[in-house]
């Protein structure tokens, strides 16, 4: 789980920085920087962020490398994506290699602070279910099914 109360932005260009910082810390959010992939890892190893917001493009480690790192090393910080060239290819790219959401750098000032709070919402969820869980001593559930074998493979995911 997240360890702390703020937020990890990371791009290479400080003007990027500048506008997310602005535009999260308008939302009421804590942020720090970092100005590549590899100074995000270890900043994230060292006080965990609730969630991590990375530009896709930069020298060295790339923000796909960092978020693939990050599910090594930190599983519970969610990562967000950004870049200047956004495509449907590249977001779903971002999510198949683990990223939780992502943001083209044309729509930061109109939904970054929304994705961001969306993320952590979903996280903060997660954890009440799992806690909840450890105190659960029984759980029960009951289908009543029509005689279709097309339903199959649903009741079984369902399960």
């Amino acid at each position: 789980m997240p360890g702390s109360s703020h937020l990890l932005i990371v791009d290479d260009s400080p003007t990027q920085l500048r506008q997310m910082r602005m535009i999260l810390e308008q939302d009421g959010f804590e942020v720090h920087e970092a100005t590549h992939g590899e100074a995000a890892a270890i900043a994230v190893m060292q006080n965990p962020p609730m969630l991590v917001i990375t530009d896709l493009q930069m020298p060295g480690m790339s923000g796909l490398d960092l978020v693939e790192t990050l599910r090594g090393t930190n599983p519970s910080v969610p990562v967000v994506l950004t870049t200047g060239d956004g495509s449907e290819d590249i977001a779903a790219d971002a999510l198949r290699r683990g990223a939780a959401s992502y943001v083209p750098k044309r729509d930061l000032v109109s939904t970054l602070a929304q994705v961001v709070r969306q993320v952590l919402s979903v996280g903060e969820a997660a954890r009440s279910v799992q806690k909840l869980a450890k105190y659960t001593i029984e759980s029960s559930l009951k289908m009543s099914l029509v005689s279709d074998e097309s339903i199959v493979p649903s009741v079984i995911s369902r399960l």
